[in-house]
């Protein structure tokens, strides 16, 4: 019966994993300042894109806590890393005029924040969406 139960729960955290893995794929993240990093999503326009690729880059790229908080740097406008698209600067540092609290996810708003855990969460919405 135990080997029963192990089973079900490793084919439930399967595809969590595998989800993550194949959208966090969607994006291309670029170093632009000190502190300061762009997500240039390749399909889909949504706010959680970016979320998504700015909280898979801080976790398993720059290796920190998943309570580091993540601030909208710049909203959406022209990559510096791919010149002709459009993208979104993050900083684990907030900006000059400090962190906005916003029920929102929206990226357009200079020092809107959330956790690296709450951003790359919106890796598997995405994947649940498609």
């Amino acid at each position: 019966m135990n080997m029963i139960k192990a089973a079900l729960l490793a084919g439930l955290m399967v595809p969590g994993h595998m989800a993550q893995a194949g959208y966090a794929n969607n994006f291309n993240v670029y170093p632009v300042a000190a502190n300061v990093f762009e997500v240039v999503v390749k399909s889909g326009r949504a706010p959680g894109d970016y979320w998504c690729g700015a909280g898979v880059y801080v976790i398993s790229q720059l290796s920190r806590s998943s309570s580091d908080r993540i601030f909208v740097w710049r909203g959406r406008g022209a990559s510096v890393g791919e010149p002709g698209k459009t993208s979104v600067q993050f900083s684990l540092t907030p900006p000059q005029q400090g962190a906005v609290t916003s029920a929102s996810n929206t990226v357009d708003l200079v020092g809107n924040v959330l956790s690296s855990a709450q951003a790359r969460a919106y890796c598997y919405d995405r994947t649940i969406k498609d």
